[in-house]
């Protein structure tokens, strides 16, 4: 994929997200997500979450909730995909599909999402969880809808 360069959008939603200007909606503080403590790096179709794995969220001793996994995964290839959309573009979820390929334990999680591909009106984006070790833990993809701002967030454009 060659090099682009991030929008002004997406700078700015994703820098709002890090510094905690952009209040996640309902969906995401129920389930804990924390963009704001969270996201650490993030450039064009490109983004690095460490996430401290302390086991609030496990199913059994030392294993997070495969649900929660999906779920903050669905939020990771999402911001993924707004770091490679152009100023009036969003996107919708299309398909996503979760692997899990060893237990979540404790401890410092890196989650990095890149953008595999993009069209015009499709993106693919991957995210693989790796453990303090590097070890792969889970590998996610996603098929992602792009569209225009008004299509989909009617009250963002208007601003």
């Amino acid at each position: 994929m060659t090099s682009q360069k991030i929008s002004k959008q997406a700078e700015a939603f994703l820098t709002n997200l890090q510094n905690g200007a952009w209040q996640p909606p309902v969906g995401l503080r129920n389930l804990g997500i924390r963009p704001d403590l969270w996201l650490k790096d993030f450039s064009y179709g490109y983004t690095r979450y460490e996430w401290p794995n302390t086991g609030d969220r496990d199913i059994s001793d030392n294993r997070a909730f495969g649900g929660w996994i999906a779920g903050f995964s669905d939020h990771i290839v999402s911001i993924t995909m707004a770091s490679a959309l152009n100023d009036q573009e969003w996107f919708t979820t299309m398909e996503l599909q979760t692997r899990i390929l060893r237990p979540v334990g404790h401890g410092l999680i890196t989650i990095e999402g890149r953008l595999v591909s993009r069209g015009r009106t499709t993106g693919l984006v991957e995210a693989d969880w790796k453990d303090e070790d590097g070890r792969l833990l889970a590998r996610i993809t996603a098929a992602k809808a792009i569209r225009s701002m008004e299509e989909l967030r009617p009250d963002a454009s208007a601003k």
